[in-house]
């Protein structure tokens, strides 16, 4: 795993181990969509990548999409915990349109933070045992999401983040199962950081590392000029 002090360097040597060790992989489903023989939608994928960014600032990145991004944040922790869809969306209506169904998304990040409140005894259990290693907040829901697989409809890329409290700082592992690069993975680290951020304030806690966990990193064929 390859530790960084900023994220700058992060995403640069990110981009170059996809270039230069990504293999080709050829899915048959994105999301809630089939592309089985849809040659745009080849992948130069990585499998199981981590990195860790060390004394992580939100403020430090650079290429996040806004407003999207922190509007997208605010809604997602949101104590009402039943915004789907929301607002955010609407600042970036070129990625999420074609996702929305019936005036909804298939899942939203404010419906699963909020889901048996698990966000809020996440911060009340970190005030009161900070060395827990129970502070598992789960995005992946077990009771309906592999239902959903083979492109019947959207299931999280996001499984969960695990907050840990170590050497007086307050650390997040986010892991995920799958993220895009090119559209998605400067905004999902952005917010993961975000998340432990608003965390470590709610806890009284200083901020420290973020690591991050991707079972598979990807590009789409489609959009690797520009990119490499």
């Amino acid at each position: 795993m390859r530790i960084y002090t900023n994220w700058q360097e992060c995403y640069e040597e990110t981009k170059r181990d996809l270039a230069e060790m990504g293999i080709d992989v050829f899915p048959k489903t994105m999301q809630d969509k089939n592309i089985e023989g849809n040659l745009e939608y080849a992948t130069k994928e990585l499998q199981n990548y981590s990195y860790c960014l060390l004394n992580v600032k939100s403020s430090e990145y650079t290429g996040v999409t806004q407003p999207w991004a922190d509007a997208e944040f605010l809604e997602r922790v949101n104590p009402s915990g039943n915004i789907n869809p929301g607002d955010a969306w609407k600042l970036r209506p070129d990625i999420w349109n074609e996702f929305m169904h019936d005036g909804k998304m298939a899942y939203s990040y404010n419906e699963r933070f909020f889901f048996n409140d698990q966000l809020n005894k996440i911060i009340d259990r970190l005030k009161n045992d900070h060395d827990s290693r129970q502070l598992w907040l789960s995005v992946w829901n077990p009771a309906e999401d592999p239902d959903k697989l083979g492109g019947i409809s959207r299931v999280p890329c996001s499984l969960g983040y695990n907050f840990q409290f170590r050497d007086g700082k307050l650390n997040i592992h986010y892991v995920m199962r799958s993220c895009d690069f090119k559209t998605h993975f400067v905004n999902d680290s952005y917010l993961a950081a975000k998340l432990l951020e608003y965390v470590a304030d709610k806890a009284e806690l200083p901020t420290g590392s973020l690591t991050h966990t991707m079972f598979s990193l990807h590009i789409y064929r489609k959009d690797v000029q520009g990119v490499f």
